[in-house]
């Protein structure tokens, strides 16, 4: 059964927020909690471990997983708060940061089926490559997650158990990153929209239920609703059910309450209405 991958940051986790994931249909959503450790940091406001828990104990809908409560910057107390969730009965998904000792990564996959690694994107090009290559070999073949990291060319290749990330939301910089199936991204520009869009874009955007020549029109970019952001959910939301459906990785859109709201409309109207 297809199903919406969604990853929310704790931060964002208000009462309407969750009230709202409740009425999506619980066989068709895979809810996945970040602690929201970036977003407490950029915003300078501290996420008690205590108040972390408690929301993943009474939180409906119940997270499929969580991650433990990281500290940017702070491997230590990092560290100390996945020790303190261990013991208090949680199970969450630890955190592999680069230039942890090495010798981390078999201790976490003694304690989680699941590891996730961070700081893909700090690399570029070839180093890039050999972190993502070193990941997946000292994963031994056990379930990978990459933190914030879904290059099409890279997923294909390593297949990882899941990964995430917010790059779904190009129409907020001017492009559309628009699935057109296969695994295949064409990133569309703003400015190409006022001219003629070949037949593969144009029916690809057509069969997401969105009128191709309206994409030329200034007020279709414009606006937390806007057509650009609407194609984009679905597109983003196309991507994830296929690499889940053909290559077994479970590619997780991350949101913030509106984003949410526009992917559950998006996944409904694609799939659900379909009867898939």
């Amino acid at each position: 059964m297809n199903k919406l991958n969604i990853l929310i940051s704790y931060p964002y986790c208000s009462n309407n927020l969750m009230k709202n994931m409740q009425k999506f249909p619980k066989d068709n959503i895979r809810f996945l909690l970040d602690c929201g450790a970036y977003t407490a940091w950029t915003s300078g406001k501290k996420i008690e471990l205590d108040d972390y828990c408690k929301f993943i104990e009474n939180c409906k809908p119940k997270p499929w997983r969580y991650f433990t409560l990281d500290v940017i910057g702070n491997p230590e107390i990092t560290a100390t708060n996945f020790e303190i969730m261990l013991q208090r009965g949680f199970k969450p998904v630890p955190i592999y940061t680069p230039g942890e000792d090495k010798k981390a990564i078999e201790y976490f996959y003694g304690k989680s089926d699941v590891v996730g690694f961070g700081g893909i994107n700090g690399f570029k090009g070839q180093k890039r490559k050999g972190y993502v290559n070193g990941i997946m070999k000292a994963a031994k073949g056990r379930k990978v997650h990459l933190l914030g990291f879904t290059d099409n060319i890279y997923l294909k290749a390593y297949k990882p158990y899941m990964c995430d990330s917010s790059s779904w939301e190009s129409a907020r910089f001017g492009n559309i990153n628009l699935y057109l199936g296969q695994g295949k991204i064409k990133i569309i520009k703003r400015i190409e929209s006022k001219n003629k869009f070949s037949i593969e874009i144009h029916n690809t955007i057509k069969k997401m239920g969105i009128n191709p020549y309206n994409m030329s029109k200034e007020k279709s970019w414009r606006g937390g609703k806007s057509l650009a952001r609407q194609l984009c959910a679905k597109s983003g939301v196309s991507m994830s059910v296929d690499f889940e459906k053909y290559i077994n990785t479970k590619y997780f859109l991350a949101a913030e309450p509106s984003g949410y709201n526009l992917l559950a409309n998006a996944f409904k109207e694609l799939y659900l209405k379909e009867g898939i």
